[in-house]
């Protein structure tokens, strides 16, 4: 099981539903292309409903009579949910497939085109999010306060779906480096993944626990806000007002070897007690060659809006950068 990792308003005792159906949770990646109109790959943006990314990947790789390495993504997109994104199928010396989607499937082409560029993982920049939470209870006077401070940023965790059905991405990574498991390329990411989200989590919960996820601390390395880069500061004045404006965020590790920045002083220290808990986990990812990165500990949803569609149904649109979870936010609204 997963922690309940503490949430940054503190508890509340609203409740609702999320995703009582795919159509309330609609995400879009925000990705403009023009296309060359030649060249090898194809491109389709495609809506899907209840599939994996993974899948559908893999139906476009059967149309077109490719392995299924030669289609490419941006991101991956919920299962359960309405989700719009663009794949990429290269094509080189063949001509344009049949791309008529079989009967019985649940995702459509919505818009093709052809490409000179293939489309690499992490392209896209933002997701577009429109929720519906549904059959809400509790005191629902508590909302609109915690929305307003929900637009000036929230912890940035990684959703409980990175981490498998009752954490079992974990479990099955464990087994994995205990070599009780041999997993194929694309089960390995996964739990590679899942395990470095959980020690950024459990890093990102004593930051909140102690109200440092949205300031600075001595040692920290920063992000900015849009483009993600990340540099080391001395913790000033001038660095404390950016932190406060949001222009730049403080970060948490995404475990590996170490690269051209690490953190120091009280921060690291933060950190290698968080390693040697999850020491296990560390020394397979270690075996993996894998680097040390960052990630911020804040985001600032863009252009946040809601709605009250009746008494117990709210509509939230909002959209946040690649790699950030709709969850994380919803959970710091209610508890669902």
């Amino acid at each position: 099981m997963l922690p309940d990792w503490p949430k940054a308003q503190g508890v509340t005792n609203v409740s609702g539903v999320i995703k009582a159906q795919p159509q309330d949770f609609i995400v879009e990646e925000v990705f403009h292309v023009e296309f060359s109109d030649d060249g090898e790959f194809d491109w389709l943006w495609i809506e899907k409903v209840g599939d994996t990314t993974e899948h559908v990947a893999r139906q476009l790789a059967r149309l077109a009579g490719v392995q299924p390495r030669a289609v490419t993504y941006s991101g991956q997109k919920d299962r359960h949910a309405v989700t719009r994104q663009w794949f990429c199928v290269h094509l080189p010396g063949k001509n344009k497939p049949d791309w008529s989607v079989p009967e019985g499937q649940t995702w459509r082409i919505l818009r093709q085109g052809r490409h000179r560029q293939k489309l690499r993982l992490g392209s896209h920049r933002y997701n577009r999010f429109m929720l519906n939470l549904t059959d809400l209870s509790g005191d629902l006077s508590l909302i609109e306060p915690r929305l307003h401070n929900i637009k000036l940023g929230f912890p940035n965790y990684f959703g409980e779906q990175r981490f498998g059905y009752g954490g079992g991405n974990i479990a099955a990574c464990r087994q994995w480096f205990a070599g009780q498991l041999t997993p194929g390329r694309f089960e390995r990411g996964m739990y590679l993944s899942a395990a470095r989200s959980l020690i950024f989590n459990t890093v990102l919960a004593q930051r909140v626990t102690t109200g440092h996820w949205n300031k600075g601390l001595p040692g920290d390395i920063f992000a900015l806000r849009d483009s993600g880069s990340v540099f080391s500061e001395v913790l000033d004045d001038h660095v404390i007002e950016r932190l406060e404006r949001g222009d730049i965020h403080p970060t948490g590790p995404m475990f590996g070897k170490l690269g051209k920045l690490s953190s120091n002083a009280e921060v690291a220290q933060l950190e290698e007690s968080v390693f040697a808990e999850f020491s296990d986990l560390c020394s397979g990812l270690m075996k993996n060659n894998l680097t040390m990165e960052r990630r911020a500990l804040r985001v600032i949803p863009k252009e946040l809006q809601w709605q009250s569609l009746d008494k117990r149904t709210l509509s939230l649109a909002f959209s946040l950068p690649r790699g950030c979870f709709a969850t994380a936010l919803v959970r710091e609204l209610i508890n669902y």
